[in-house]
């Protein structure tokens, strides 16, 4: 067995936590349940040595993903310059989610002004929805500093939202999603 392999079983599979990941039904069920499934992200990503944590990084996506979420559930700072290079340009993929994610619980500064930076990137087709409400959530917390023009009547969200096929586009909707895995994080 490789040592890839053995990250992936150790913290990718667990209850199918990388697909627990991906969705918010861990939000909306039972809130016992949900705070389980935090404990264990935060006792895993404190657990986990940068070695493990790196060579997560260097997985497929499922493993980067994970590895983004047990870095924000724990509060692993070291590794916001690596999230931050990933997403400045545009290596994020299908773990944009987990590295908003890690950056929105950071929430500094420098964390809105590269999910601004992204999101200003991507947001010229409807595939790209992923930034906008962690980018909310960070600026909720530091005052609104980049999100103004890209929220701005006529803006890239909003024509974003017209292009869209989403049931809601109203970007506090989907804050109030970012906001519920945030305080989550930090209920643990």
């Amino acid at each position: 067995m490789s040592g890839r392999d053995d990250l992936f079983r150790r913290y990718c599979l667990p209850g199918n936590r990388y697909k627990k990941l991906l969705s918010a039904r861990v939000l909306t069920g039972d809130r016992e349940q949900a705070l389980r499934f935090g404990r264990a992200m935060a006792d895993d990503g404190r657990r986990a040595s940068v070695a493990e944590l790196e060579g997560l990084l260097a997985g497929d996506w499922r493993e980067v993903s994970t590895a983004c979420w047990l870095i924000g559930f724990a509060q692993r700072w070291e590794f916001r310059p690596e999230l931050s290079r990933r997403l400045r340009a545009g290596e994020a993929g299908r773990a944009a989610k987990g590295i908003a994610f890690a950056l929105a619980r950071s929430g500094q500064a420098a964390d809105a002004e590269v999910l601004a930076h992204r999101l200003a990137a991507d947001l010229g087709g409807p595939a790209h929805r992923s930034f906008q409400p962690w980018l909310l959530v960070v600026e909720e917390r530091l005052g609104p500093m980049v999100s103004g023009e890209l929220l701005a009547p006529d803006g890239p969200w909003e024509r974003w939202a017209e292009a869209s096929t989403l049931d809601s586009s109203e970007p506090a909707r989907w804050a109030g999603l970012v906001r519920q895995w945030v305080e989550l994080a930090e209920a643990v």
